[in-house]
């Protein structure tokens, strides 16, 4: 009975919509630029949303996809004022042409002017009357300019995605249906798509049932009871073929499953989304049941979009590889966090994106293992730590990134990064009850940063206050760094004294109340005491108990905390090497027993502190090197560093050390190393071996060092540079035999005029013999010195000390 009735009031509904096509209203004819122009620059557009107390309950779209490249629709919608009385709606619509409104007693006046529609009821109306009406309209709906949103038509497949990446405000639902467009507008929705030539549509919810007209056209008809915003109503329309299954739910029931796709596409669906239950099983479990009608993606040309139910997925990235699988996952997520939960304003889109960028890292966890897990979370940090600024071209808070950049690194991958850090702080199962809680308690409304802090704290009993102010509600990031270390014996241990200061990347202020990983280590590397000490201000004492006698301390080394500090600790034997990205350094081993090194790259300032010149340097301000571990005599390494301050996204490692000062110009010739044995030891020049890949002046190169040892190393320039080329000392070949040597050393040159000091400096960057050199080969006597390797420095009448090699002595 319910059929035979639709079925005759559809026929009369595109009969109608036919009609309208060839008697076009007079209202609001625009064109496709001047309603993206007009609509970016309408500062009254959300002042007048915010007026209106209207409230939609649920919108019924009935749409002719049978027309070519253009649509006419009907949407019925039924409103309620929130508050008082009120006399009219304001819907978005945009390049599209609106033909009447009427309701059931006639028409409604009405004025579309850009993308703002906005109806007039004959009489006001209560918060106890409940208005429906119908808006008619027709047109070529467009996508956006940035190629992602919008509504796409061709001839075998029309589709849409629901947010634009250029547009603002970037939810597109405007543009396929008359809606309230933004982030904190949910009602219910009904589709009636017709179709033609063996195309059905696929939408939002649960198929009602598909409806066949005459010859080969036939409505398909869906409706979602779950309440959505408009940028997550969706339709799709082809000759799709439909893979099901259904999960079994946390809830005791089963949830249908559908992957859609065209007949020759479906197999290698299947194949990428083999571990979709995983994925599935795993969020349920941590975040709380799936509250909707089914799982569904369908494969589209562009994508990927979180869609309710129907997910538009990238045909490219489901041809059977699991290559992207973390797509996939990412893209359920949103179920849980974009859909269930909605950002209430786009500068706060990492609720969204960041969570569900995130739970893809752990299903990877639950499928592959924590070491995957632990991989995704280290080169995402080292990437936004680096340049998550240069790409959004600016350091925003999480909970306030700039719309031009609602879809950029801050959103999605710091996003991610600092839920990394989110977790560390509560613990796993705080992590995963506070979560699921909030779900539950704001599921299908608007949230926002304030009701996430205030929630998590409440649930957890763990004040979060510190945690939003440094991690969410700022940018930049935050580095802790060893100033002092000391043991002293007590008893049958020892007590361990720390001074950490704290140090900003970025437009940050102070972090308090930190829980970070305090490793020390014995002498042997498998001996390590691991305790969570809470760090704050701009410097923490810290007094510890090892039972044993502690040689190394090293900070967040699980890289439980996303700090701005990134490395490595690995074991490196006699022939082996270390080649990091994490800390953009490469580690090469000369002989010597294995040994466990940690290589931590900081990426704000080292400390001034002394020098051992008789001239200045200029510092790095942008990153420096700590590196340690159970090293002997015996160990020798060899390392490469690499510069560059090359403006592009793969450079800008160094822009802040190649400038030009007030007083001196840059340039690379200048380049040295420094090292110091520790905090309070001087800075040395280490090694200025400059390889500038043939461009003295691109900010791109290499320094090698010959003999590499435990501290900390930075880059910095000679403020008086003498220039390597053209310089005396730049054609100079220096020569030290024996080497190994014992008793004596000589060291030589083949420029007779050369006058000045030769520096012989042990391992801990300490100068223990100077002689005047004179002449061409000199003889150093070496009574008194250790064992170990020393390098050797040339300091000229005029100009800077320069690295001229490195020998070992040998008992």
């Amino acid at each position: 009975m319910l059929r035979s009735t639709f079925t005759n009031s559809m026929n009369k509904v595109f009969v109608v919509i036919i009609l309208l096509i060839s008697t076009l209203s007079s209202h609001g004819q625009i064109d496709c630029r001047s309603t993206k122009h007009g609509h970016r620059t309408n500062g009254s557009h959300k002042d007048l949303r915010d007026l209106d107390p209207m409230d939609i309950l649920h919108q019924r779209i009935t749409l002719d996809l049978t027309l070519g490249n253009t649509i006419a629709g009907d949407c019925m919608i039924r409103a309620v004022p929130r508050i008082g009385t009120a006399d009219r709606i304001m819907l978005d619509l945009a390049a599209l042409t609106v033909d009447s409104v009427t309701f059931e007693d006639g028409t409604l006046s009405f004025t579309h002017v850009g993308e703002l529609l906005e109806i007039i009821f004959q009489t006001p109306i209560g918060t106890e009357d409940t208005i429906g009406f119908s808006v008619h309209y027709h047109g070529d709906p467009i996508v956006d300019a940035s190629g992602f949103g919008g509504f796409y038509t061709a001839t075998s497949l029309t589709y849409n995605l629901g947010v634009a990446f250029q547009s603002i405000p970037h939810s597109y639902g405007r543009v396929w249906f008359p809606c309230m467009d933004n982030f904190t507008e949910r009602n219910t929705y009904e589709f009636l798509i017709k179709t033609s030539g063996g195309r059905k549509a696929w939408c939002n919810g649960e198929l009602v049932e598909h409806i066949q007209l005459a010859g080969d056209t036939v409505v398909s008809h869906w409706r979602i009871d779950e309440t959505i915003p408009a940028y997550l109503a969706s339709v799709a329309a082809a000759n799709f073929a439909v893979a099901r299954d259904t999960f079994p739910n946390i809830s005791g029931g089963s949830t249908p499953v559908e992957l859609i796709a065209f007949p020759s596409d479906t197999a290698g669906m299947k194949n990428s989304f083999i571990h979709l239950r995983d994925a599935f099983d795993h969020f349920e479990t941590l975040f709380g049941p799936y509250r909707w009608d089914r799982v569904g993606y369908v494969l589209t040309p562009n994508g990927a979009m979180e869609h309710s139910t129907s997910i538009h997925y990238p045909r490219s990235i489901a041809t059977g590889s699991l290559q992207y699988e973390a797509t996939m996952a990412h893209e359920l997520a949103h179920h849980w966090f974009g859909n269930l939960v909605t950002c209430d304003r786009a500068e706060e889109m990492y609720i969204n994106e960041g969570f569900a960028e995130y739970l893809s890292y752990l299903f990877l966890e639950q499928v592959n293992g924590r070491d995957d897990y632990m991989n995704e979370v280290r080169n995402n940090h080292r990437n936004m730590v680096h340049r998550a600024h240069l790409i959004d071209e600016g350091w925003w808070a999480l909970n306030e990134v700039p719309q031009e950049w609602t879809y950029g690194e801050h959103s999605y991958n710091k996003g991610a990064d600092v839920l990394h850090t989110l977790r560390s702080y509560l613990g796993d199962d705080a992590f995963s009850e506070g979560l699921t809680s909030f779900l539950g308690t704001f599921a299908f409304r608007p949230v926002n940063t304030t009701t996430l802090r205030d929630h998590l704290s409440l649930h957890t009993g763990m004040d979060m206050s510190d945690f939003f102010a440094d991690w969410i509600e700022q940018p930049g990031w935050a580095a802790f760094e060893i100033e002092e270390f000391n043991a002293t014996p007590d008893g049958n241990g020892y007590v361990v004294d720390l001074t950490v200061q704290q140090k900003l990347r970025g437009p940050a202020s102070f972090y308090n109340n930190v829980p970070v990983t305090v490793a020390t280590f014995g002498q042997d590397p498998s001996v390590v005491q691991r305790d969570t000490v809470m760090m704050g201000g701009e410097v923490t004492t810290i007094q510890l108990h090892t039972p044993f006698e502690p040689v190394m301390v090293w900070l967040n080394d699980d890289d439980r905390i996303s700090l701005a500090q990134t490395g490595i600790t690995d074991t490196i034997g006699n022939t082996g090497s270390i080649n990091t990205s994490l800390a953009n350094f490469e580690m090469v081993s000369q002989g010597g027993d294995s040994v466990t090194v940690r290589i931590d790259q900081y990426w704000v300032a080292p400390d001034e502190g002394e020098f051992d010149e008789p001239y200045a340097y200029i510092l790095s301000p942008d990153r420096y090197w700590r590196i340690s571990g159970n090293w002997t005599e015996a160990s020798r390494f060899t390392a490469r560093v690499f510069y560059d301050g090359r403006n592009t996204l793969s450079g800008n490692l160094d822009p802040g050390l190649m400038r030009d000062t007030l007083d001196f110009a840059f340039h690379e010739d200048s380049l040295v190393l420094l090292h110091r044995s520790g905090p309070n030891s001087p800075w040395v020049e280490w090694a200025d071996d400059v390889n500038v890949f043939g461009n003295p002046t691109d900010g791109y190169g290499r320094i090698n060092v010959d003999s590499l040892r435990t501290g900390e190393y930075t880059f910095a320039w000679r403020k008086s540079p003498t220039g390597i080329n053209g310089s005396l000392m730049a054609t100079t070949d220096w020569t030290i035999h024996p080497n190994p040597a014992q008793g004596h050393v000589w060291v030589g040159s083949d420029q007779d005029e050369l006058r000045g000091r030769l520096s012989l400096i042990d391992a801990c960057g300490r100068t223990v013999r100077e002689v005047n050199y004179s002449g061409r080969t000199m003889r150093i006597g070496l009574d008194g010195m250790a064992q170990g390797t020393y390098t050797i420095h040339f300091t000229p009448r005029s100009g800077p000390r320069a690295f001229i090699g490195s020998f070992v002595v040998e008992p």
